[in-house]
C-alpha cells in the first residue's frame, strides 16, 4: 500500500469512526439518469401508531463465536493459532466434522484476524476493517426465517423490464393491504444494473397497496444531492424514508435529520453512519468476503498440489469507506492473513462505476508482471477486470502459464455467465432484489410492528464453475443460482 493511499485510508477510517455522531457529508459523483414515481391514488389522513423501542439484536464481532453453535465457536478457536499450511489442512477437515453448510460459512465469518501474514494484518489496521465489522449487522434471521433455492416470486422489473426472481418475498410479512401512506425513497441510481433492480423490487412491492403514494429519487450518485432529495421528502411530511446509502460518513447528517424530524428510516443493503436509523435490512456481506477467501485459498492450495498457498492479488474496490468495499474485503482479509505468502500489490478504488474499474485494471497491469489474482467487490469490477486481461493478452501471464484468478462478488447474469464459461473462478452473490424486504419492513414500521433494529438476510453460498465442494462447503453450479441474478439477459 503505497503511502499517499495509506494516509487516505487512515483519514476515512477516522472519519467513519465518528460517523454516528458526526454532521458532515461526503461526495461522490457519476453519470446517471433519474427518475420519480407516485402512485396515482390519494393518500387518506392516518395518525401515526405510538412509537416504539426496536429491539437491538446487532452483535459486535468479538461475540460472534460465543452466540454460534458450541462447536464452530471452538473449531474457530483451535483455527485461530494456526497458520500457513496447518491452517490449510485444518480447513480441509471440516468436511469431516458434520457441519452444515451454514455452519461452515460462519466459521469462516468468525475467523479472527491473524498476524501470521503481517502485510494483511497492518493493512487490516490502517483501514479500519474491524470498526466496519463491529457495526455491520449479524446474527439470526428474523424469525427464524430459513431460505433455499426455488423460493421466491418471478417478475418483470417495473423500472428495466429485465426478468428477475426476488428470493426473499416470502420474508417479512407484507402489510394490511388497505394501509396508506406516503413513502419515500432515495437510492444513487437509475444509471447503474445492479442499483435499478434494487429499486424494481421496491416498487414491485410498492404497488401491491392501492392507498400507499410513493416518490422515488435518484441522488445520481452524488451524497450532496441526495441530502438534497432527503432534505425535501422531510418538508413534504412523508410518513416514512427508505434509503440506500452510498457511502457511510455521507449520509449521517441527512439521515440524522430524517431521525431528528421524527420521520421513521429504513436502511437497505449497505449502512448510513446514523445509528439512530429505525431498521437495517442488511444483507450478507460478511459471508461474501469470507467465502471469497475460502474460495482462493482452496484454489491456490488445489494448483499447488496442497504444497502451498501464494499468490500476488489486485485489489479493486468500491468507493472507500462503503459498507460493501470494507465489510466485504474486511472478511475475506482475515481468511487469508493465515497465509504468509498472500500479498496484495495495492488497492483501487471507483464509485462504482465499470468504466473506472477498468481503468484502475489497466493501470494495475501496467505496473505489475506478476499478478496473480484480480479481486472486485463487485461484480462490475471482476468484469472489468476480465476484459482488461483479455485486451492485454495476460490471462495466462502467471508463472508457469497459470490463468489469473477473478474474484466477484454479486452476482449479474453477465458474471454467473462468465462462471459458467470458466473465465471467473467464482462469484459469492449479493442479490439486489432486497428492496422488497425493506419495503415490508416499512410498511410494518408504520403500522406499529414491533421490528428488531437489524433485519439480516440468509447466507448464500458461492457460485463455482463446477460446483465444487470447499472445506465441506457444497458450492453451487451457475446454473443453479442464474434464476436470481440482476441485470439483461446475455
Amino acid at each position: 500500500m503505497k503511502k499517499a493511499e495509506k494516509v487516505l485510508a487512515l483519514t476515512m477510517a477516522a472519519v467513519l469512526g465518528i460517523a454516528p455522531l458526526a454532521a458532515g457529508c461526503g461526495d461522490s459523483k457519476s453519470t446517471s439518469a433519474s427518475g420519480t414515481d407516485s402512485s396515482s391514488k390519494p393518500v387518506s389522513s392516518s395518525s401515526k401508531p405510538a412509537e416504539t423501542e426496536p429491539k437491538d439484536e446487532t452483535k459486535s464481532e468479538s461475540s460472534k463465536a460465543t452466540e454460534e453453535s458450541g462447536a464452530v465457536a471452538d473449531l474457530v478457536a483451535e483455527a485461530s493459532g494456526l497458520s500457513g499450511m496447518e491452517a490449510y489442512e485444518y480447513f480441509e477437515s471440516l468436511a469431516d466434522k458434520g457441519l452444515s453448510n451454514d455452519e461452515i460459512i460462519q466459521f469462516f465469518i468468525d475467523l479472527p484476524i491473524s498476524e501470521a501474514n503481517a502485510e494483511i494484518y497492518q493493512l487490516y489496521q490502517d483501514e479500519g476493517f474491524e470498526m466496519y465489522g463491529e457495526a455491520y449487522p449479524v446474527g439470526a434471521t428474523y424469525d427464524n426465517f430459513e431460505w433455499s433455492n426455488g423460493m421466491g416470486t418471478e417478475i418483470t422489473g417495473p423500472y428495466s423490464g429485465n426478468s428477475l426472481k426476488l428470493p426473499f418475498t416470502d420474508y417479512i410479512a407484507e402489510a394490511d393491504k388497505d394501509v396508506s401512506f406516503n413513502i419515500g425513497v432515495v437510492f444513487h441510481g437509475f444509471s447503474h444494473p445492479w442499483l435499478v433492480n434494487w429499486v424494481d423490487s421496491a416498487r414491485w412491492e410498492l404497488d401491491k397497496y392501492p392507498n400507499v403514494k410513493y416518490t422515488v429519487l435518484d441522488g445520481e450518485f452524488d451524497d450532496n444531492k441526495m441530502a438534497e432529495q432527503i432534505d425535501s421528502l422531510i418538508a413534504q411530511g412523508v410518513d416514512g424514508i427508505i434509503v440506500w446509502p452510498q457511502t457511510e460518513a455521507g449520509t449521517t447528517a441527512a439521515v440524522k435529520r430524517i431521525v431528528d424530524a421524527g420521520i421513521p428510516v429504513v436502511t437497505v443493503d449497505r449502512l448510513s453512519g446514523c445509528k439512530d436509523v429505525d431498521v437495517k435490512v442488511a444483507g450478507n456481506f460478511p459471508a461474501n468476503g469470507a467465502q471469497n477467501g475460502m474460495y482462493l485459498v482452496w484454489k491456490l492450495a488445489q494448483e499447488s498440489g496442497g504444497k502451498e498457498i501464494a499468490g500476488n492479488m489486485v485489489m479493486l474496490r468500491k468507493p472507500l469507506g462503503s459498507t460493501a468495499d470494507a465489510v466485504r474485503t474486511g472478511y475475506m482479509l482475515k481468511v487469508l492473513s493465515y497465509f504468509p505468502d498472500i500479498h496484495i500489490l495495492q488497492s483501487y478504488f471507483d464509485s462504482d462505476s465499470r468504466e473506472e474499474a477498468y481503468v484502475n485494471a489497466e493501470t494495475a497491469l501496467n505496473a505489475f508482471d506478476n499478478i496473480d489474482i484480480f479481486y472486485g467487490t463487485g461484480d462490475h469490477e471482476a468484469l472489468a477486470a476480465l476484459e482488461a486481461v483479455n485486451a492485454a493478452g495476460r490471462m495466462d501471464s502467471r508463472e508457469g502459464g497459470k490463468k489469473i484468478i477473478f474474484l466477484s462478488i454479486d452476482d449479474s447474469k453477465e458474471a454467473i455467465t462468465c462462471v459458467k464459461n470458466g473465465d471467473i473462478e467464482v462469484n459469492t452473490p449479493y442479490t439486489p432484489l432486497i428492496a422488497d424486504v425493506g419495503v415490508r419492513v416499512m410498511l410494518q414500521l408504520l403500522s406499529g410492528a414491533d421490528l428488531p433494529s437489524n433485519i439480516i438476510t440468509p447466507n448464500i453460498p458461492m457460485v463455482t464453475t463446477e460446483g465444487e465442494v470447499i472445506f465441506g462447503l457444497q458450492t453451487q453450479k451457475p446454473d443453479e443460482w442464474y434464476q436470481y441474478t440482476f441485470g439483461p439477459d446475455v
